[in-house]
């Protein structure tokens, strides 16, 4: 135990546990322990959970032991490392279980926290102590669970949770990676790389970590490029164990290496905060783009070890570092990236991590809908096509048309949201005072704060065309402003719904054409979903004008209901009533009136169209109709327009809920009357139709 200076106040030799505190131990904590039995062969373990040690030790040599002898021997230090690890897996939940309450009851740390203003770096979803602005650093494994945390005082001393888990666990921000991810041993560190790369980040807290979390972090991210950012630690005694773990660590997982290059050793730098405070985020940036390839893994690295002594720096040579006014092309190899599928937030509809569209009329209502999805993402119910949600989410609401307090949640109170997975973005904290959030420009600053409420999987952007910075009718300003919010979309593998309206006038065009504003807003959305509805009713219908990556037609048909929630308070919420088949067009036409549409009175549609009813008795299934129209050539569009001419009414099949819609020529429809009498029939004939198309057609008028 003296070569490992482990001290115990005494040794007891009577086969019980001993714990005792380490040498880096505060007083109390006892991570180190130790066992020793006197009976039979004198034998005994000792080690230090906070170092992983573990020892054993024997009276005698293997070689004379006896054959019982060795067998006791051996029972004894098996069980004595059961024990032991029993007791190290308790302290690490008990360790655990106070780090997340801590967590949960601590307050969000600001951008004024003492060591961060004295870094120079922002506290990226960190928690503070109020009282002395103590940063809390969360460590969690890679499912996520609280395992430990570190404590970061003002004055830089850091200290981690006295038996709390912390090889292979990490801390992450930044989002979900997309191709890369940079690991890096302390916090500073991790938020001056981010500040500047914009790559996600793992910290690691010690170099001895670095390889455990690069494998985790392999396995769970396979296809990612990992670049390990090391600490050079040239100037401490014993080595360069920070170029040495990260080489390694890059090696074991195929990753890649960078190493911080200083233009003066004045001061004794080490890491990228150093670089980032001393030289500027470009050297940085270049920095991390020269990052070198460390071999498959698996590999042995090459020992940074020059034959004179101590290890050396890989980048010391400033001149292999482009200059930082240097613009180079990033190409990447096919044969490296690993397909990935497209991951559905709503299946077929609304993609995770990219821009979703929905436009409409006024009117249609957009925003009542979106909230309607918000609400089955929150709370896990069934999505307008009558498909499960499967994983509840966050949902994150920017809407700069409507109030949160008296219209969005008594909406999404209707709707059946559970509102502690529902937040809304009120503004942005500038120099103290609170501004407006502007998400032109303010997109950049939502990566920190989706990351203190644990992600989020939904954003609601109200209209989107607030987002975008100069004019939205010009391709450039909108697929410039647009790219930030793509880019949020994947990088936290978020779909992002912007909403927005039609333009005038273009009923009867494309669908994706009528969105207001440049097409550049339908062209960088990967989905883009319309909304209409009847003149004269109710219905409303959602359907899909475009989609990259699923089938483009179809749609939803829903209505808005009113309830009353708590407080007398009335809110409108989406009703969904099933899924209707055809293309945004032929669904868009089916409600709109169209008023560019053919004058279909100069061709035969009517005569068409009152003749193929008359063959059928006055009745006949939509569908059937709309097959003979096509087939006629004509468009369904102008086919509801001579509907409406002629008086053609539209009805479910009477006594049927989950019936077709079927066509009735005027006046042909069964209906019952409000007072019942003797059955009777009589058909007559209606001359008075100005057009003369109905002055031969026999009107039966059926009364039950």
């Amino acid at each position: 135990m003296a070569a490992y200076d482990l001290a115990p106040p005494d040794i007891v030799a009577d086969g019980q546990r001993h714990r005792f505190d380490a040498p880096d131990d505060k007083k109390g904590k006892k991570s180190a322990w130790y066992i020793l039995h006197s009976d039979g062969v004198p034998a005994g373990a000792f080690g230090n959970w906070k170092t992983d040690l573990s020892e054993k030790w024997c009276g005698k040599s293997d070689q004379v032991l006896s054959q019982a002898e060795r067998m006791e021997y051996r029972a004894r230090i098996d069980k004595a490392k059961q024990e032991a690890e029993f007791v190290r897996l308790q302290l690490e939940a008990e360790a655990a279980a106070v780090c997340a309450k801590m967590l949960t009851s601590a307050r969000d740390a600001t951008d004024d926290n003492p060591y961060c203003v004295r870094k120079g770096i922002k506290p990226y979803g960190l928690k503070e102590f109020k009282d002395k602005r103590t940063l809390i650093v969360p460590i969690r494994d890679a499912a996520g669970t609280v395992t430990s945390a570190q404590f970061i005082y003002e004055d830089g001393t850091k200290r981690l949770k006295s038996h709390g888990k912390v090889k292979g666990c990490y801390y992450s921000f930044g989002g979900k990676p997309v191709d890369t991810l940079l690991i890096c041993e302390g916090f500073a560190t991790g938020a001056s790389l981010y500040a500047v790369t914009g790559y996600p980040v793992a910290v690691a807290f010690n170099a001895g970590n670095l390889e455990p979390v690069a494998r985790v972090l392999r396995d769970k991210l396979p296809g990612i490029r990992i670049i390990v950012c090391a600490d050079d630690d040239r100037f401490k005694d014993g080595g360069n164990t920070g170029l040495i773990c990260a080489t390694a660590a890059a090696a074991a997982v195929g990753g890649w290496l960078a190493v911080p290059a200083f233009q003066s050793d004045e001061g004794q730098p080490t890491d990228f905060n150093d670089l980032h405070t001393r030289e500027g985020g470009q050297v940085v940036m270049t920095v991390i783009s020269a990052a070198t390839p460390q071999g498959k893994a698996g590999t042995a690295p090459a020992l940074l070890v020059s034959p004179a002594g101590p290890a050396m720096s890989l980048t010391t040579d400033r001149s292999m570092i482009p200059e930082a006014d240097t613009r180079t092309v990033k190409i990447r190899c096919a044969s490296d990236i690993k397909p990935q599928p497209i991951t559905w937030l709503w299946p077929g509809w609304v993609p995770a991590g990219k821009l979703t569209i929905l436009a409409g009329a006024a009117g249609t209502g957009k925003t009542t809908l979106a909230l309607g999805l918000a609400a089955v993402l929150t709370a896990g119910g069934t999505w307008p096509d009558g498909s499960a949600c499967r994983r509840k989410g966050n949902v994150l609401i920017w809407s700069s048309e409507d109030v949160a307090d008296d219209t969005l949640v008594p909406r999404l109170i209707a709707s059946g949201a559970d509102l502690s997975r529902c937040h809304f973005i009120e503004g942005i904290t500038e120099n103290g005072e609170s501004v407006p959030f502007d998400p032109a420009q303010d997109i950049p600053e939502l990566h920190r704060a989706v990351a203190a409420i644990g992600g989020v999987s939904l954003l609601l952007i109200d209209p989107i065309v607030s987002a975008v910075a100069g004019d939205m009718h010009r391709a450039n300003d909108v697929r410039r402003s647009l790219q930030a919010v793509v880019d949020f979309a994947e990088a936290h593998q978020c779909a992002v719904i912007g909403i927005t309206h039609f333009a005038k006038g273009g009923a009867g065009k494309a669908p994706q054409d009528r969105v207001i504003g440049s097409q550049a807003f339908g062209a960088l959305a990967r989905m883009v979903l319309v909304t209409a509805k009847e003149e004269d009713g109710a219905r409303r219908v959602l359907a899909r004008a475009k989609s990259n990556i699923a089938p483009d037609d179809g749609g939803v048909s829903y209505s808005l209901g009113m309830k009353t929630i708590e407080g007398g308070i009335e809110a409108t919420h989406a009703v969904w009533e099933g899924v209707i088949e055809g293309t945004a067009r032929e669904i868009l036409g089916e409600v709109e009136h169209d008023e560019n549409a053919e004058d279909a009175s100069s061709g035969g549609l009517e005569r068409m169209l009152i003749d193929l009813l008359t063959d059928h008795g006055g009745k006949m299934p939509a569908k059937i109709v709309k097959a003979e129209v096509s087939d006629a050539g004509y468009s369904w569009t102008a086919a509801n327009n001579a509907k409406s001419k002629i008086g053609i009414e539209s009805a479910k099949e009477p006594g049927s809920k989950t019936g077709g819609w079927n066509w009735y020529l005027p006046g042909t429809r069964i209906q019952k009357p409000l007072q019942q009498s003797e059955e009777s029939a009589h058909i007559s004939t209606d001359s008075s139709d100005s057009s003369g198309f109905l002055s031969t057609v026999s009107t039966i008028e059926v009364t039950i």
